[in-house]
């Protein structure tokens, strides 16, 4: 009798815990159900998001930057940097045949301004043959609004000058916006672009510039559309790159979107897809930036070279990747860029202890490696994300 009593409990014991099993799966489907009701309100608001006439107004960067053919060379964006001094980012085909003119653009002039021009390399090109350059123009100081400027090697008519339109960045503005990431392009995956933006959204970025070689439009336009309700600034920024260089394409990204974010947002890093800022104890941007000093300008971060060994489709890839390789050749740094001070020239270091970029690669087979689970204690709100979860369940 005493062995059937046990037999009894056995089974009872079993059935609760299955029926615990299928509470707490319930549970989470309707918990995750809520969440979506919540963010979207009823699910045909989120499909009419995909399907409307209209994008909502976003923060404007200033025109859309776009690489265009000049004499020798080409020219991907310009910058009103003072009353009539305009800095362009170019990448001449020869850096010993750059333009020797320059014409500024008036809102009410039918015929440009001649200007005077000068330029200089921005890096001697890592090794690559192409040599970015920043082209200046400047003029004497007239009443007149310039919206346009042109470089030429020789004096043109002006119906055949190309006209780069200028993105204003004098003057001071308020400064609404506190960290903007610039993402680099890259191959798309909807997986990647889902996972980075919810994670650095989490930790409290409030801005993303994404610079755009084939991100779907329709995941662009939702992703505009939806920004209100996720609280965050959003553009997205044409990449028509004529080469393939990841160290220029770096190079002249970083310095469009520093320039671009020039007195409109406090902090900026630019990252890829594969690169998360993770603060090693804190859980948010502003605890890595909030003790700098007035006079550091940049902030290194030491970066890890994470090794993809797992790829569940139904869980970031972050938290399924531990494996840190001890790899001396990826001991090079990113940066957090102050913009709000001119004059500061410092790099502020910090150690992994606070902070460091988690690149996630394919390594090498029998690469060693340490583990690293700091990433561990921001998967309950990585994976309840609304994205992540729509992205889950196939509803993105």
């Amino acid at each position: 009798m005493k062995k059937y009593h046990q037999l009894i409990l056995l089974i009872f014991s079993i059935i609760s815990l299955v029926l615990f099993l299928i509470y707490r799966h319930e549970y989470n489907r309707l918990h995750y159900v809520l969440e979506v009701f919540n963010f979207f309100g009823q699910p045909c608001n989120f499909s009419d998001l995909q399907t409307t006439d209209f994008i909502l107004r976003q923060q404007d960067w200033g025109p859309q930057p776009m690489w265009q053919e000049t004499d020798n060379g080409y020219v991907y964006s310009a910058f009103l940097t003072g009353k009539m001094k305009i800095k362009a980012i170019a990448l001449p085909r020869d850096s010993n045949k750059l333009p020797k003119n320059c014409y500024i653009w008036l809102e009410d002039k039918k015929k440009p301004i001649s200007g005077k021009f000068s330029y200089s390399k921005i890096v001697d090109g890592g090794g690559s043959s192409l040599v970015p350059h920043f082209y200046y123009c400047s003029a004497e100081i007239i009443d007149n609004t310039p919206f346009a400027v042109s470089f030429t090697s020789v004096v043109k008519k002006e119906v055949n000058m190309k006209k780069i339109l200028l993105t204003d960045v004098t003057g001071s503005r308020n400064l609404n916006i506190n960290t903007t990431i610039c993402v680099l392009p890259s191959n798309f995956s909807k997986k990647k672009f889902v996972e980075f933006f919810s994670f650095h959204r989490l930790l409290g970025v409030d801005s993303f510039i994404f610079y755009n070689k084939d991100i779907p439009y329709r995941l662009s336009k939702l992703m505009i559309n939806l920004s209100n309700r996720l609280d965050v600034q959003l553009a997205f920024l044409p990449w028509n790159f004529p080469k393939i260089d990841i160290f220029i394409t770096r190079v002249i990204i970083e310095n469009d979107c520093l320039l671009r974010t020039h007195s409109r947002s406090n902090f900026v890093a630019i990252l890829e897809y594969n690169e998360y800022i993770v603060p090693t104890i804190s859980y948010s941007i502003n605890d890595i930036v909030k003790d700098l000093k007035d006079n550091v300008y940049k902030l290194s971060l030491p970066v890890q070279k994470f090794c993809i060994n797992n790829a569940n489709v139904n869980k970031p890839l972050a938290l399924q990747n531990f494996e840190v390789a001890t790899d001396a050749r990826f001991n090079s740094v990113h940066f957090v860029f102050n913009n709000v001070n001119n004059n500061a020239v410092d790099t502020n270091n910090l150690d992994r202890t606070k902070a460091s970029i988690h690149k996630y690669v394919k390594c090498e087979n029998n690469i060693k490696t340490t583990t690293d689970f700091s990433m561990n204690k921001f998967s309950t709100d990585f994976i309840r994300s609304t994205l992540v979860q729509l992205l889950i369940h196939n509803q993105l």
